[in-house]
């Protein structure tokens, strides 16, 4: 029986993990390791091999990639550097400044770009024409939801 004047046996404290911040700070040019994972952390394609298969579903995830059915780590490895690759043609072949039409809304001719419709994903419209349309002009989609984007 407990006698309920009896001291509670003393428990050990467990040491506290090292806060995500922390490491960050530590060395910002290391690989990422135990944080969350973004495509621009990765500098060339040998990073890759040292994401965990968290990070490697956290990236595809981010960047809208289906990553269901793939059973191997490798095969998360392959999507995130068909994803990188396709990411580095893009900036090679087009400067990240469009001409100054390009980027305007295809609706108004007014206002920027600054809004994705969803569920197909299409940026034509500024957040004002976006917000009015029941129909994607690309694709004649059913618009659920207009979004404010902000480029950077």
């Amino acid at each position: 029986t407990v006698h309920p004047e009896a001291p509670a046996p003393p428990t050990e404290t467990a040491p506290a993990e090292p806060d995500i911040q922390d490491e960050d700070q530590v060395n910002p040019e290391a690989p990422v390791t135990g944080r969350r994972a973004s495509l621009a952390d990765l500098t060339c394609l040998d990073d890759i091999e040292a994401l965990s298969v968290r990070q490697l579903k956290e990236i595809l995830a981010r960047n809208f990639v289906d990553y269901k059915g793939c059973c191997e780590k490798w095969e998360l490895m392959e999507r995130v550097r068909r994803l990188y690759q396709d990411q580095q043609n893009l900036l090679g072949e087009r400067p990240l400044q469009f001409s100054l039409e390009e980027n305007l809304c295809k609706i108004c001719m007014d206002c920027p770009i600054d809004c994705v419709l969803l569920e197909c994903g299409h940026m034509v419209t500024c957040t004002k024409c976006g917000k009015r349309m029941s129909e994607c002009p690309m694709c004649r989609q059913y618009v659920v939801r207009a979004v404010h984007v902000f480029r950077s």
